[in-house]
């Protein structure tokens, strides 16, 4: 004989789960919500402003036939600042020029593009540079990365 309240009991517990289930599901994605549009991302930030720039000299290259070999040359992305050779681009990096390499004839042929952030914290422990040939590198201790730190995983 089936029992009535082990079947009720079944129907309840089930019920719940499903009712927990819904409720942990949104919440998960009210916390995925939350973190994408309110914790700070300074780092990959500064990954896509280097290659910004990157592709703005790439553009002055065509341009002119050489790369700029500062900031106030090659021109000021909309909303940045410069600041002697720093440029402020917004964020809690700064980004300088550097690495310059000339021709003969005063021609820039390679440079590198720094970014560090203004102050070494949790959001923002690393340094980047990128080359003319868009290689990029970073490093974690608190300094201004060089060619010869690691490069930047890339995804696959």
């Amino acid at each position: 004989m089936i029992d009535v309240r082990d079947s009720r009991r079944r129907a309840v517990v089930g019920a719940v789960a499903i009712v927990c289930g819904v409720l942990g599901y949104f919440a998960v994605g009210e916390v995925v919500y939350y973190w994408k549009e309110h914790v700070h991302h300074y780092e990959s930030g500064a990954i896509s402003a280097l290659l910004a720039l990157r592709t703005i000299q790439e553009n002055y290259k065509a341009d002119h036939g050489s790369y700029a070999a500062d900031f106030a040359r090659l021109g000021l992305p909309l909303g940045a600042e410069l600041s002697g050779d720093l440029l402020n681009w917004g964020g809690p990096y700064r980004y300088r020029m550097g690495c310059i390499v000339r021709s003969q004839t005063g021609s820039v042929l390679e440079y590198c593009i720094q970014a560090r952030p203004i102050t070494y914290s949790r959001d923002s422990k690393k340094s980047y540079l990128v080359d003319q040939t868009g290689k990029m590198h970073f490093t974690s201790v608190n300094r201004a990365a060089v060619l010869h730190d690691p490069p930047v995983p890339t995804e696959r």
